[in-house]
């Protein structure tokens, strides 16, 4: 019996994983020589949501646990962050933008990491060197990758080379970019169908600093009022995470992607210590104005990892 191929990424995926997921299925067979199926770890989200729909492309089943199946992981390497049940033998192949996590291969495998805005940018660069011709769905998939992840160019994971890539690829899709970027935000601030425990949850991760356990979720909108509103239920419900997953430290941020600002909310004392002391703002009301700060991956983490790696 032929083994399965999955292409999936991080748990609580967002919109670059899974649509490199769904990139890497379309075009596997000519970037790989593989057949591979996309599946997730959770529900998509209702960006994600957006894009599928105006592509009229099937959702990919949830995979909770791998089995026997082989793996092409997309958008992570952080084991705290991988589907259950991935071990060295079921991975073929990473695809990621961000730092190489703790994964190991017990053979050589297929690797490509770069420091880029988003995970859609990678494979672009593998599709071109490889001259694999880009088709327009696949196009629009990775431009909704590239504006999603950096915020528009807006976060300071972009690269040059993201703004390139997505010039390229509207040569192909064809996107009025200024009204497709407007219906992507307004999808990804939407709140509809959302509770407060999704809000937290549905761009959340979990890291190693040191010996602490940390977890940091970011909730990205137009419209940080709509969610800093139900302040009081959200802290109710980071202090539950908090006590659950016992975790050392906990911290979520509202990001602000119009004003590139965020709120970071402060759940017990041992987070307004640390934070006091990375970021050095003022705490009122149990959230910290962060001004200029948008990204977990360049602004937050590193900063954090420094500290609690002492």
């Amino acid at each position: 019996m032929k083994q399965k191929i999955i292409s999936i990424g991080h748990k609580n995926p967002d919109a670059d994983s899974v649509l490199a997921a769904i990139l890497v299925s379309r075009l596997g067979k000519k970037m790989f020589g593989l057949e591979v199926e996309a599946v997730t770890a959770d529900e998509i989200n209702n960006e994600t949501g957006f894009v599928l729909n105006l592509l009229k492309i099937k959702k990919p089943r949830i995979l909770k646990k791998i089995k026997n199946e082989k793996v092409v992981l997309v958008d992570t390497t952080e084991p705290n962050q991988i589907i259950d049940g991935l071990t060295e033998d079921n991975l073929l192949a990473i695809i990621d933008h961000h730092n190489l996590g703790g994964l190991q291969s017990s053979k050589p495998i297929y690797c490509r990491i770069e420091s880029i805005g988003c995970t859609g940018s990678v494979i672009y660069k593998i599709l071109r060197e490889k001259n694999i011709k880009i088709d327009k769905i696949s196009a629009i998939l990775m431009i909704a990758g590239i504006i999603s992840d950096t915020l528009n160019f807006n976060s300071p994971t972009t690269t040059s080379d993201d703004k390139k890539i997505l010039r390229e690829l509207n040569k192909i899709a064809k996107l009025n970019l200024k009204e497709f970027t407007k219906d992507l935000f307004a999808a990804k601030s939407s709140l509809k169908g959302i509770s407060v425990r999704d809000i937290i949850n549905k761009d959340y991760k979990q890291f190693e600093m040191g010996k602490n356990k940390v977890g940091i979720g970011v909730w990205e909108t137009t419209m940080p009022e709509s969610v800093n509103i139900q302040k009081n239920k959200i802290i109710k419900e980071l202090v539950n995470k908090k006590r659950k997953e016992k975790l050392d430290y906990l911290f979520f941020a509202v990001v602000d992607i119009i004003k590139n600002n965020s709120y970071l909310y402060i759940v017990r004392e041992e987070e307004n210590i640390l934070s006091q002391k990375v970021f050095g703002s003022k705490i009122e009301d149990e959230i910290m104005f962060l001004k200029n700060i948008v990204s977990r991956k360049k602004q937050v983490v590193p900063v954090l990892m420094r500290e609690l790696g002492k």
